[in-house]
């Protein structure tokens, strides 16, 4: 860890930010996935449609137009919701009954995805696009930059910034992001299926895209609409997971499919025992029962297996995987990748990605509503009450105190220090609650808890937590061999408490302000704190001067390096603040100084790292390498600040 030039550290601020503008995009760069359109002319006409196609290299320049006549008909589409050209990079409109397909701009800004070739980092706000001046009030990185309201440097000394969102949720016609998500209007999840952004007579013909078509508040195969079309009745049936059939036609046989694990009989204690071939039972724990493990493939009890047929709804290789969800189909005509449908079980477009595992799904109004992964965390405004449910929700991340089920994810965004509180009480099932900062799969864990709520029900308790972004997961405890997942419905109390009080003697910065308890200027009047520093008011015991002078000087008990405030890094923890470089690294006290402002940092150079842990250091630009995942995990360097901070 030398610092160097801030050239050195370019390529890693450039490689962050494509990818946050990608995540922050999802599927804004295409409706694939939505029930193809049939060219049959619309309503009273057949064998006629109409397309329009936009070319140009960053913003709308030309268009051209082909159809074909139809016999008395509309047009070829009533809403969007009729029109797919299968491009991930064009938009799908309908106009006047046509169909047309300009390059990507779903928010209407005249700014071309960044995704296709373009310059907006957020498609899904008008308000967001390269050259746009930063609003310091609405959660969105409206220039670009990588860094959003209070972060942003245009917003700095801002009183008040930060977005707060409306009591109504988001209004679907006015323009606004009234909910703090940094989408608009019919761009937001939220407004799909309802009048504002169209509506269809009935669900039927559009049972597997994932809209509420016909605004009646039911999604495909929940509609009654859709209760007689063949997907639909054969994706309600449960897997039986020791049948040898595919039951719920996700392509995918017992044990191969994800409802199946951790549950008889594909659930096995490790490290199990040599495969027997013909039990049903996953003996050896690889997941893979009888014929499906290459264990058996030489057994009598196997060979009527055989290569795989593509097109015959059969395993035939008994490999667990039927047709198109077999390998060994990847090259066959009818298993071409398609645009992913988002509720149909299948991998359409052959990523390994299913559903709403899939980033294609991330904003489809089904996963949203679903909120079962970080791609479609639901976002939490401020106090109150939550409801959703887990069942059939696929594991893909756990707590350090157990989470093997499904998961529902939130995350909340604080602009100012909080007292945070947050249970499962209510919940039906044994539920876990943990908590990340910075990124959702792979950020901090700074909480996690089993059963403090009582009744098999969590409970998380934060004195303090810093502005920031916050991911909350909600998770079943475990997946029983037998009973099956800790999964179903759950209810979630969420307190936020901005701004609380300083409480003078329990150890803790309960109003966020960096300084605890005689430290606090709040404190230095109460009782034990007063003229506690050698007859002296109290102060925080920041810098090296204070941490080599032999006196407490903020009255908590601990003298220079002796106190946490002297040594603040988790990861360099032989320093101390004394102006020395005890590491030989060349950089001098290493983390190891707390500070509130930059003010408090008094070795050459260094500031204080106010939107992570508080301590100084060197700007993050001025490093070789990339230092922030060491300083605070999760965190990245923004160039233009040189602070760590959290996506």
């Amino acid at each position: 860890m030398q610092p160097l030039s801030q050239l050195s550290r370019s390529g890693f601020f450039g490689a962050a930010f494509l990818s946050m503008s990608v995540l922050s995009l999802g599927t804004a760069c295409g409706r694939a996935g939505l029930d193809s359109l049939d060219g049959s002319g619309g309503l009273g006409g057949f064998g006629g449609s109409s397309t329009t196609k936009t070319s140009s290299t960053g913003k709308t320049t030309s268009s051209s137009t082909t159809a074909s006549g139809g016999a008395g008909g509309q047009g070829a589409c009533i809403v969007a919701q009729d029109c797919e050209d299968n491009d991930p990079c064009t938009s799908n409109k309908c106009d006047g009954g046509v169909c047309s397909f300009p390059l990507r701009d779903d928010d209407g800004d005249g700014a071309v995805a960044a995704v296709c070739g373009g310059t907006d980092c957020n498609d899904l706000n008008p308000n967001v696009f390269q050259g746009h001046p930063e609003d310091c009030f609405d959660a969105a990185d409206n220039d670009c930059n990588g860094v959003a309201d209070c972060l942003d440097p245009a917003c700095f000394g801002v009183p008040n910034c930060g977005c707060k969102p409306s009591p109504g949720g988001e209004s679907c016609s006015n323009g606004k992001d009234d909910d703090c998500d940094t989408k608009v209007d019919c761009n937001d999840p939220d407004c799909q299926g309802t009048p504002a952004c169209g509506c269809l007579a009935s669900e039927a013909g559009h049972c597997q895209n994932g809209f509420d078509d016909d605004c009646d508040m039911l999604f495909d195969c929940e509609d009654s609409d859709c209760a007689f079309t063949p997907a639909c009745q054969c994706q309600s049936q449960p897997e039986q997971c020791a049948d040898g059939v595919d039951n719920d036609c996700d392509n995918l046989v017992d044990c191969a499919d994800p409802t199946c694990q951790g549950i008889f009989p594909c659930a096995c204690i490790p490290p199990g025992s040599p495969e027997i071939c013909n039990d049903g039972v996953d003996n050896d724990c690889d997941s893979l029962p009888d014929c499906q493990d290459p264990d058996c493939n030489l057994s009598p009890a196997c060979q009527q297996c055989s290569a795989e047929i593509c097109n015959d709804n059969q395993d035939n290789n008994c490999d667990g995987k039927v047709d198109c969800a077999d390998a060994a189909c990847a090259g066959a005509p009818n298993c071409a990748p398609k645009p992913e449908i988002c509720n149909n079980g299948l991998d359409d477009d052959h990523d390994n990605l299913v559903d709403c595992l899939d980033p294609d799904c991330a904003n489809n109004p089904i996963c949203v509503q679903q909120q079962a992964n970080c791609l479609s965390p639901k976002l939490i405004t401020g106090s109150g009450t939550f409801f959703g449910d887990t069942t059939g929700h696929v594991s893909e991340t756990k707590g350090s105190c157990g989470g093997a089920a499904g998961e529902a994810v939130f995350f909340f965004t604080l602009t100012q220090p909080s007292f945070v509180q947050i249970d499962s009480i209510g919940t039906s099932f044994d539920s876990t609650l943990y908590v990340r900062t910075g990124v959702c799969n792979t950020g901090k864990e700074i909480g996690c808890d089993d059963d403090s709520g009582g009744s098999l029900a969590a409970q998380l308790t934060f004195n303090i937590l810093y502005p920031g972004t916050y991911y909350v997961f909600l998770d079943g405890y475990t997946v029983d061999p037998m009973q099956g997942a800790n999964e179903g419905p759950f209810t979630m109390h969420v307190t936020i408490n901005p701004n609380p009080p300083e409480l003078c003697h329990d150890g803790i910065d309960n109003d966020g302000d960096v300084l605890i308890d005689c430290a606090d200027s709040d404190c230095t009047f109460d009782g034990a704190c007063f003229k506690c520093n050698g007859g002296k008011d109290p102060e925080p015991e920041f810098s090296p001067g204070r941490c080599t002078d032999g006196q407490d000087n903020d009255c908590d008990g601990k003298i220079d390096c002796g106190d946490s405030d002297c040594h603040a890094s988790d990861v360099y923890v032989t320093e101390c603040c004394d102006g020395i470089d005890q590491t030989n690294n060349n950089v001098i006290d290493d983390f190891a100084c707390r500070c509130q402002t930059t003010t408090d940092c008094t070795n050459n150079g260094q500031i204080c790292y106010t939107d992570t842990v508080h301590a100084c250091g060197p700007p993050c630009n001025q490093f070789f390498g990339m230092i922030c995942p060491f300083v605070a995990p999760g965190s990245f360097c923004n160039m233009t600040t040189g602070q760590c901070e959290f996506p």
